[in-house]
């Protein structure tokens, strides 16, 4: 979506994206001139994009670009056309901001000779020595006809005129006109009785230390010392060699390049620095994505590099490193660089996840694995039969937590062949799959063997109310086994039977509340129990019924049963 920053004097709007391409252009142009000769390659393709998205603004319907300018971005009739997030302090806005410029108005023909003078004075200011001229006299005595630029003095309140490149005043009507004129140069001023010039600051007005600077200002350089000292100069390598790749036409060149990033990124990890890893592997596919002048073999060998360190040892190394806990990444830096591997990387995530103790490592591990999984699917199904049991119990709890439909017959096959740990796990991914065909297989799982896989598959039937289950639960509840079973499966069974029987269960479940013999009822205290609960998750008119028979029972744990299971059915 676009939005209006400028407009032609008809009133005809135009879109932001010119603007904001050439702007972004102009950035780069900067960038590389600072760090490669006249001469380079590299510098010259980059100030022939800049001189090409000026060249298309002007062509796009743009007559004039007016950029408000602030101390980390460039503004456009109050929207953001240009924003530096990275090291501000090192970006156009800020030396524009901070020798006193506040606006900028850029007329067609600035693409040609202008543009490049343009780039020589900001790299002067950038580099410029407390003596030397600021940016204001530098643009005055270059004299740019296409740039006319309004500023403030350093250290006042008020604005001066915009002025142009020809050193002209320009005083637009109702802002400029009411403005202080600027200072002539010192040869040419009138005499004054006393004092200094107006306009011209003297360092005798301030102390000589730092200590006139208030709490604001010394917080301000203390950040920017900050960031000076603990930028990373490899993730600016990164950046550049990036920037090459991007710029670059040429194959022989963008293969050198990429050659450099593979090179860099074993030495990084190498020497684990796993942030700038996680930046180059975005980066990475960033620049597949949005360079649409890459080559096919450019394109592969860049999403080569995250498969290569995807691979089983070396990710073995890095969970290694956490484990030891030397040299070992932060779990922010951990997340995005696990987020950024790809399917190979599974086993050995899933089996550290299996095996590794709760914190914030295997937190960040567990969230970068659940996306790592939505994109490799096909992965996950395929591990559940891993020959690993620490690959396999991972990729089991995984795919319930990404509640894969694919893995519903896997992890049946695994109900009857797993052992039992490993079962009770199917039982609860299947539970959280939830879809008619995991139920299904799940049925399997209440004539398990074992206890706990009988208990878990009751609950979950209970819990999704599955109806498919029905039948075998009413042979389970016609088992001498069941009266042998300890309380808590008697409640999973009972439970589960309430949850899915309806009105047709009733007569089963008030026969083992009510039914007497000579000798008084003929269940035990707990099988009546039971039953009065799943009266209550029935809930029916005939299931109150058979509940209100039992209402004055002598056994004080069937009476208090019976009378919390009214309670919850009329409450239904």
């Amino acid at each position: 979506m676009t939005s209006v920053l400028s407009a032609r004097d008809n009133g005809e709007s135009v879109s932001s994206t010119l603007v904001e391409e050439a702007l972004r252009a102009f950035a780069k142009a900067f960038r590389a001139w600072q760090l490669y000769l006249p001469n380079n390659p590299t510098r010259e393709r980059a100030i022939s994009i800049a001189r090409s998205a000026f060249s298309n603004c002007w062509a796009g319907g743009v007559e004039q670009l007016r950029l408000q300018v602030r101390d980390a971005e460039f503004q456009c009739d109050g929207a953001t056309v240009l924003r530096e997030v990275e090291r501000p302090s090192d970006g156009i806005p800020w030396i524009l901001y901070r020798d006193g410029l506040r606006e900028l108005t850029i007329s067609p023909g600035f693409e040609g000779e202008d543009l490049e003078a343009l780039l020589g004075l900001l790299q002067r200011a950038r580099q410029a020595a407390p003596d030397d001229d600021d940016l204001i006299t530098m643009l005055w005595l270059a004299d740019l006809e296409t740039l006319h630029y309004r500023y403030v003095e350093v250290g006042s309140t008020y604005e001066l005129g915009s002025l142009p490149g020809t050193g002209r005043m320009h005083a637009d009507a109702g802002d400029g006109a009411s403005l202080a004129p600027l200072a002539t140069p010192l040869a040419e001023s009138p005499s004054f009785s006393a004092g200094a010039p107006p306009g011209v600051v003297r360092v005798e007005d301030f102390d000589s230390t730092l200590f006139f600077l208030d709490r604001r200002e010394l917080a301000y350089l203390q950040e920017e010392v900050r960031a000076e000292f603990g930028s990373d100069p490899r993730r600016e390598v990164l950046t550049v060699l990036f920037d090459i790749l991007e710029l670059q036409a040429d194959a022989a060149i963008r293969g050198e390049v990429i050659d450099r990033i593979d090179e860099l990124l074993v030495n990084l990890l190498s020497s684990a620095a796993y942030e700038a890893v996680a930046y180059a592997l975005r980066e990475s596919r960033v620049t597949e994505r949005r360079a649409t002048t890459l080559d096919s073999l450019s394109r592969e060998r860049l999403l080569g590099l995250a498969d290569r360190l995807s691979d089983a040892s070396v990710v073995s190394q890095l969970l290694q490193a956490v484990d030891e806990g030397t040299r070992a990444p932060g779990a922010e830096t951990l997340e995005a660089l696990v987020a950024e591997l790809r399917g190979s990387a599974l086993a050995p995530l899933l089996a550290w996840l299996t095996n590794s103790a709760a914190g914030p490592a295997r937190a960040s591990v567990e969230r970068a694995v659940l996306r790592l999984g939505e994109r490799q699917t096909a992965d996950v199904v395929r591990m559940l039969e891993d020959a690993e049991p620490a690959v396999s119990l991972g990729a089991i709890r995984l795919a319930g937590r990404l509640r894969t439909s694919a893995a519903v017959g896997t992890l049946g096959r695994l109900l009857r062949t797993a052992d039992t740990a490993v079962r009770i796990d199917v039982v609860q991914s299947l539970t959280a799959i939830a879809s008619a065909g995991a139920m299904q297989a799940l049925e399997v799982a209440l004539d398990d063997a074992e206890r706990d896989v009988r208990v878990a598959a009751l609950r979950a039937v209970g819990t999704q109310r599955h109806l498919g289950a029905l039948p075998r639960l009413n042979a389970t509840m016609k088992r001498k086994e069941l009266r042998a079973a300890d309380r808590s499966e008697k409640t999973a069974v009972f439970d589960a039977f309430g949850s899915v029987c309806g009105d047709a269960g009733v007569t089963v479940l008030d026969a083992v509340l009510n039914s007497r013999s000579f000798l008084g009822p003929r269940e035990s205290s707990e099988m009546r129990a039971c039953a009065a609960r799943a009266l209550g998750l029935v809930g029916t008119d005939a299931a109150l019924g058979a509940l209100r028979k039992a209402s004055d029972a002598r056994d004080a744990v069937v009476r208090n049963e019976v009378a919390r299971a009214l309670r919850s059915g009329a409450g239904t």
